[in-house]
């Protein structure tokens, strides 16, 4: 009976063994399950929750915040952090607001917007490879120093295009009217969640079949061995950092083209939820491991989290630390599937 015993218990720590190393393995799967787990909890809890408004809601502010969130999850991969990707998103929200208020053409206030969102992006990443600064630090200097070049730029208000809407309005985060006709209430689907599909599909392309893709991965794995190989690990962090400010400032201009005004605070606490949404997608904090889709599954779980806790009356002022749990429990959960 012993030995029968033995042997039985011996064999549950070989399969719990096997089941950790593979969702360790596939890391997405784990962020599948708790979201199947997490839309039929709150399915069930509320009545509202698989509505068209409800579900094109999750959708669409989602989008907004995962087309940055896949630079961060890049940049993550690399071993690195940007914490300053919501002030970037002010700074480009506030460029495009200005400029186009003061006459410029559209597509032009689009490309300077952009151009100045990259360049944020560039002296982030000349700071941590010239200096050697902590990822974290340097952008937790960013973050307050470019939310302080939006709040000079805005003069501490908030900055309004009156003119006529241009079409750029529309290509950029435009309403989807067939899809949000197909019930009533009407839903709020919009642009911004083709451009959000679209980034996440092309980001997921390069990092698995390209040899950038490749280079990120051994950048962030084991940096010096990547080097011994040739790799230029530098320029391929500061490129990852051209790419995350590239697209948050792009995020910011969708946000701004569904309500033409923006404030000094737009983007303020994101980068918080970027980096969740991430580690919720199974990428590793120290780097080297994880997808772009499991990151693009992890921004639109949180904001599942959001939405269906407002739907059963939980206080909206408790989602921050929602989120919180939920980091320290995706990171727990992440030691313990990849510890040896």
């Amino acid at each position: 009976m012993r030995t029968g015993a033995k042997s039985d218990m011996t064999s549950q720590v070989t399969s719990l063994a096997r089941l950790r190393s593979r969702l360790a393995d596939i890391p997405v799967l784990v962020a599948l399950l708790t979201f199947a787990f997490l839309f039929l909890l709150f399915s069930i809890a509320s009545e509202n929750f698989l509505t068209l408004i409800s579900l094109t809601n999750i959708l669409t502010i989602a989008s907004i915040k995962g087309i940055f969130v896949i630079g961060v999850a890049m940049l993550m991969i690399t071993g690195e952090f940007d914490l300053s990707v919501g002030s970037i998103l002010a700074v480009a929200a506030f460029v495009f607001a200005i400029t186009l208020e003061s006459g410029m053409a559209p597509l032009l206030a689009l490309t300077l917007a952009l151009v100045i969102s990259g360049i944020l992006g560039f002296i982030n990443g000349q700071i941590v490879t010239r200096t050697g600064i902590p990822s974290f630090i340097a952008t937790l200097g960013t973050l307050l120093a470019y939310r302080g070049i939006a709040r000079g730029i805005g003069g501490g208000n908030f900055a309004r295009f009156t003119g006529e809407r241009p079409f750029l309005f529309s290509v950029l985060n435009g309403d989807l009217g067939f899809i949000n006709e197909l019930a009533f209430p009407a839903g709020n689907a919009r642009v911004s969640v083709i451009w959000f599909a679209l980034f996440a599909l092309i980001a997921a392309i390069i990092m698995a079949r390209s040899r950038y893709g490749s280079w990120v991965y051994a950048t962030g794995g084991n940096r010096e061995a990547a080097r011994s190989q040739g790799v230029r690990t530098n320029r391929v962090i500061v490129t990852n950092y051209v790419i995350t400010g590239l697209l948050a400032g792009f995020a910011g201009l969708v946000s701004f083209a569904s309500r033409p005004s923006v404030d000094p605070l737009r983007g303020e606490g994101w980068e918080l939820i970027a980096v969740t949404a991430a580690v919720i997608g199974g990428i590793w904090l120290k780097g080297g491991f994880g997808t772009i889709m499991g990151a693009a599954i992890g921004i639109v779980l949180l904001q599942m989290v959001e939405q269906g806790l407002i739907l059963i009356g939980v206080d909206v002022q408790l989602f921050q630390g929602t989120i919180g749990f939920i980091l320290i429990a995706a990171v727990i959960l992440g030691t313990y599937l990849t510890k040896q």
